[in-house]
């Protein structure tokens, strides 16, 4: 589908499953925490040591990055629904470089217990 042809109107949605070899609560907690979010949020070579959790159902959280190319995006949002080891809600949004917020969209991550650990199961809308 070329740029043109996805209108305002369009529901984009991406589904990610990924198997760890770790306990749900492990899993679970990199997601929660912020300590633990600094250590892995953001794409390649993107830092986030600045990252911010209240993770609670009305809580916030912010994710400032650090680009290698000195950019420092945004993304923010609230803590919709939160079930320990279940399951965790929340929006998304980018900040724009004028710190308005962008587009907000959903985030659900729903966690389950395999024979290998968890299997996260992501659906970004």
């Amino acid at each position: 589908m070329s740029d043109a042809a996805i209108s305002k109107t369009d529901i984009l949605e991406l589904t990610i499953e990924r198997d760890y070899a770790h306990p749900v609560s492990a899993v679970f907690r990199v997601w929660t925490d912020a300590e633990a979010l600094r250590h892995w949020m953001g794409p390649g070579e993107v830092e986030c040591p600045g990252a911010q959790m209240d993770a609670r159902e009305g809580g916030t959280y912010a994710f400032p990055m650090i680009t290698p190319d000195g950019k420092n995006p945004i993304v923010r949002g609230t803590i919709l629904e939160l079930v320990p080891n279940r399951k965790l809600r929340f929006t998304w949004a980018w900040d724009h470089e004028d710190t308005a917020a962008g587009q907000q969209m959903e985030v659900s991550l729903d966690f389950h217990e395999s024979d290998t650990g968890t299997r996260l199961v992501l659906h970004h809308i």
